[in-house]
């Protein structure tokens, strides 16, 4: 019984020191060429991930996403896309992780040393309207 109680202790401990976990749903806004977009990232506890573009040009909307695989080591964050608007898009993004929260976190795009800042969201979440933002 102490064993049992001992092992809920550690078990304990260890979770709340663990770091936050990037795994849910991420909103954000800026891109490099468009600072006015928005995205909104879905990293899955398997690895996958599936991201959403928009786009806001005169209040219309161009949407698009992106689907591959994503992976943490030590601060980098590494974003394989494999498929762009469902066609095969081969690519790697490496990003340096500056701060993860259970409710937010910031990377650079290590290429363009480009900031990003996203906000943890609620699975359901849905992009802003453009009328709301243009």
């Amino acid at each position: 019984m102490l064993r049992m109680i001992g092992l809920l202790f550690c078990l304990a401990a260890s979770s709340a020191n663990a770091a936050p976990s990037l795994v849910g749903a991420w909103f954000g806004q800026g891109q490099p060429d468009n600072k006015e977009s928005m995205y909104l990232d879905h990293f899955q506890a398997d690895g996958r991930m599936h991201s959403q573009f928009r786009d806001c040009i005169k209040g219309k909307a161009y949407d698009s996403n992106e689907d591959g695989t994503w992976s943490v080591k030590g601060d980098l964050l590494t974003i394989k896309i494999e498929r762009h608007n469902g066609v095969p898009a081969p690519r790697t993004d490496i990003y340096r992780l500056v701060s993860v929260t259970g409710q937010s976190f910031k990377d650079v795009y290590l290429p363009l040393n480009f900031p990003f800042d996203e906000r943890r969201v609620d699975d359901g979440f849905t992009m802003p309207s453009c009328q709301l933002v243009s």
